[in-house]
């Protein structure tokens, strides 16, 4: 093996210590840099060495920060948090965009405002992090808490908005991600700031000792590396027998919504859903439509005097079942007539088709299904992506459906799958109530041929990761894709990007009762408590020795 100082020597290296010592009297700019080269490790780009950009922002944290340190600290914060959520989230503009005559001023808007105010976490961590630092080598520990009960509350206040945390930038499925069923995405972000920021506190010329942090941090990722590579070899997943078909008919959401195009794709989805089964698969027993498959009203749909009513119901096989993703009215508790976006389970049996059960949305998206003020925000010309007059509604909170002869499943439309734990049932190891599998009916076509419906299925990908259920995941335009109990997508089972086709799949089985699902996210926030005692007896024995001085 090449000695250590060998490598150090090795040309990149130099070159990189010289860039880095060039930068250290920038902080600002190290900031800046740190946020971009974290965001290229997260999907597509998965540039896995951009995560040593939370090392980066350690040490240029670290630096002389001026006459007014914490004011600096919070922008240096906020620039980092700005730079790695417009790479992150550029996509949100591809929204804007589908009707941009109504909506296309909004999006050099929203392409900068939302990583913008994302950012502001970012902000009040960094001068957290200035004000309370320790003073020895064990603050790595202390960042990497902090900066993970922060990505908690990113996911969590005003709606939470928990895209790409500091854990998805593993692949979902990898070795590494398998640490999810354990701890969570939040648990595996901790693990992995925590590891990757101890380059921040190396001090050079003092030997082993000096580089005692980044020693700790690699073995932590090789210990991590370790435990899942052991749960992919040693995990068995069997198939249920259970025959599901999914959708896609390729349209884009511009085309969807021109009215031409209608007839066109309604008869996609008719032709598609009664197509003759593929090779070595029987007839569905399932077949999944996505979120908004069609772009009207479930009522105007349904309508005895619609020319497609006959056509949905003649559309399935006896004792075949059909799930859709619809937008639909309904009276709430109190008489009121609102706005649902829902998954429709719809059942044919003795010649009658009927619906059988439905699940509204929980979690809407802000300014697209929902629009916060809106009594203010429509007067001055901001409305919701819907083109309806109202908001959507939220249903209650997300939890196990039973629908008759489909295994029991753990709904999630869209936007939801990128929240941990919306289901927050805490499973047992044999619980019958436990669902079998999870369905994530979404709508990507809202972002495009961009990098949004990449990252949006490894997000989703990490569901099932958590609590150890496969899932089927059906969208209009891709990624449609099984993801088996262990995050990795089944092979032979992808409609990628703009693909047009219907899958035939057998369901995977469930794997046992993970420890995420029996813990939710007790676990992180007892292992970021806990490292924060690091500080609290740090400075403990500051005061003994009366050396403590906040910053």
């Amino acid at each position: 093996m090449p000695k250590i100082s060998a490598v150090l020597q090795h040309p990149h290296i130099v070159s990189l210590m010289r860039l880095i010592q060039a930068l250290s009297r920038r902080p600002r700019a190290m900031a800046a840099l740190s946020g971009l080269f974290a965001a290229l490790a997260q999907p597509p780009f998965g540039l896995l060495p951009g995560l040593l950009g939370y090392g980066l922002l350690l040490y240029a944290l670290e630096r002389d920060l001026g006459l007014k340190p914490k004011r600096t600290a919070f922008f240096m914060g906020w620039l980092a948090g700005f730079c790695y959520f417009l790479v992150s989230c550029f996509w949100v503009a591809e929204a804007f965009l589908v009707d941009a005559k109504t909506y296309g001023w909004m999006a050099p808007f929203a392409a900068t405002l939302l990583p913008s105010g994302i950012a502001l976490f970012w902000g009040a961590f960094a001068v957290l992090y200035t004000w309370l630092r320790p003073k020895n080598w064990t603050r790595f520990l202390f960042f990497a808490s902090l900066f993970s009960l922060f990505e908690i509350t990113r996911g969590t206040v005003l709606s939470g908005f928990p895209w790409n945390p500091a854990g998805s930038s593993w692949k979902a499925g990898s070795a590494m991600s398998q640490m999810a069923a354990y701890v969570g995405v939040y648990g595996l972000g901790f693990v992995t700031v925590l590891a990757f920021s101890a380059v921040g506190v190396v001090r050079r010329g003092r030997g082993v000792a000096g580089y005692a942090p980044a020693i700790f941090g690699g073995l932590v990722l090789i210990g991590c590396f370790a435990v899942g590579e052991t749960r992919l070899l040693t995990t068995k997943v069997r198939d249920t027998g259970y025959a599901i078909r999914f959708v896609q008919p390729a349209f884009s959401q511009e085309a969807k919504w021109t009215r031409s195009n209608f007839a066109d794709l309604f008869e996609t989805y008719v032709r598609m859903s009664k197509a003759k089964p593929l090779p070595g698969h029987r007839t569905p027993d399932l077949i999944i439509w996505p979120e908004g498959a069609l772009p009207m009203m479930w009522e105007t749909l349904t309508d005895p005097d619609n020319w497609m009513l006959p056509y949905m119901t003649s559309l399935l096989a006896d004792k075949q079942s059909l799930m859709i993703g619809t937008s639909r009215q309904e009276l709430d508790t109190t008489g009121h007539l609102v706005y649902r976006n829902s998954m429709l389970v719809l059942r044919s049996e003795d010649g009658q088709t009927r619906v059988t059960g439905a699940y509204n949305k929980f979690k809407l998206v802000p300014f697209g299904e929902f629009t916060p003020y809106q009594d203010i925000a429509n007067k001055i010309g901001i409305s919701a992506l819907t083109h309806f007059d109202e908001s959507f509604t939220p249903g209650e909170r997300t939890k196990p459906q039973s629908f008759p002869d489909i295994p029991r499943v753990l709904p999630l439309i869209c936007y939801e799958g990128i929240f941990p734990s919306l289901d927050m049932t805490r499973y047992k190891t044999q619980d019958t109530m436990r669902p079998k599998w999870i369905v994530n009916i979404s709508n990507d076509a809202w972002f495009g041929p961009t990098t949004g419906p990449v990252q949006h299925l490894n997000l989703a990908s990490f569901r099932a990761l958590e609590e150890g259920l496969p899932m089927v995941r059906s969208t209009p335009t891709g990624i449609s894709v099984v993801i088996d109990p262990l995050g990795r997508p089944v092979s032979g089972t992808d409609l990628g990007l703009s693909k047009a086709g219907y899958m035939d799949v057998t369901l995977p089985g469930a794997v046992t009762t993970t420890h995420f699902a029996q813990e939710r996210n007790l676990i992180v926030i007892f292992i970021s408590l806990f490292c924060l005692i690091v500080w609290v007896v740090d400075m403990a024995i500051l005061r003994k020795k009366g050396r403590f001085k906040p910053y």
